[in-house]
């Protein structure tokens, strides 16, 4: 297995953990997950459910490309408790946080036990399509342009089930656990190639919402919340059964000459698509030109349908 930086828990992770928690509610109404990540190209689980239904998993963004996108977000971009963290875990003198997204659960399944979509110097989530990037991932083809992440994950829950699962030896190793009440508390390790999932949110009895691609969900005033389709309120519930997490991630250097050589070296679109090409008819797979390969979706099914690979083995 591809050695990989151990995951370092921290504690505290935040010097005002309720000031974090109230931006939750400052930066509602959050949209579906699904809105984000199609089905199975996902950096938290597929979002997708039986007979067109969709997880009640929501999902927000607070920072992207290392600029805050809310306010308040760039006390939590800059935490110096996850650069210390990231550095300690990676081994690296440099850390450049980059990403702040958050999720949302109300009671539902546990999700799959999965990785985050990579970036690649020159090709990320700014520009490019979520399920693009997982298939280059999935090809191993683009190693020498992967750009490595620290991921820190933190909660805010306090109701039953609610895990944080994660492999930090590979789905054939031990499975760690961080349970609820989470208090403050983080993980930092490299999710981009670190198995791990949701597990359950909620009681056996919770009840799990029927809910398609266009529900949201919103803070109301008393500090609840509601999801809400088509103008209509599906479900309600209390603060403490909502599962709330937040996801920060940072690009990490050995030192200045190692982030100088990788700046130095990136891939265009034109390159990705030449290596795209040779491998396709290096393995025999017929495919058809896409005039806008970002945007061609006979394109990504071509891409989806000869590298990607549903978890096998120790994988649940």
């Amino acid at each position: 297995m591809e050695r990989i930086a151990r995951p370092v828990r921290i504690e505290p992770a935040f010097a005002d953990r309720e000031r974090v928690r109230s931006l939750f509610y400052d930066c509602a109404p959050y949209p579906v997950l699904g809105v984000y990540v199609p089905d199975g190209a996902d950096d938290t689980a597929s979002g997708q459910a039986t007979s067109g239904a969709v997880m009640p998993w929501f999902r927000g963004n607070w920072a992207v490309g290392g600029e805050a996108l809310v306010d308040g977000a760039d006390s939590i971009l800059n935490n110096p408790r996850f650069l210390e963290a990231a550095k300690a875990a990676f081994g690296t003198r440099i850390v450049r946080p980059r990403t702040i997204a958050v999720n949302l659960t109300t009671p539902m399944a546990a999700g799959s036990p999965h990785v985050d979509i990579p970036s690649f110097r020159g090709a990320t989530r700014e520009h490019y399509p979520l399920r693009f990037l997982a298939a280059m991932g999935e090809s191993r083809l683009f190693e020498r342009w992967r750009v490595v992440e620290a991921g820190a994950i933190a909660w805010f829950y306090d109701g039953p089930g609610g895990n944080f699962d994660y492999w930090p030896d590979g789905l054939d190793g031990a499975m760690c656990t961080e349970t609820a009440p989470f208090g403050n508390v983080a993980i930092i390790a490299d999710n981009d190639r670190m198995f791990h999932r949701i597990g359950a949110v909620g009681s056996r009895s919770s009840t799990r919402p029927h809910i398609g691609p266009g529900a949201q969900i919103q803070a109301l005033g008393s500090g609840d919340w509601a999801i809400v389709e088509k103008g209509h309120s599906v479900a309600t519930y209390p603060a403490g059964q909502v599962r709330l997490s937040v996801l920060w991630k940072a690009e990490v250097f050995a030192d200045d000459a190692a982030e100088r050589d990788a700046n130095a070296d990136r891939l265009s679109l034109d390159r990705v698509m030449e290596i795209l090409r040779a491998d396709l008819r290096r393995r025999g797979i017929e495919f058809v030109e896409p005039g806008d390969p970002l945007n061609s979706e006979a394109w990504i099914t071509t891409l989806r349908e000869a590298y990607y690979t549903t978890p096998s083995g120790g994988r649940l």
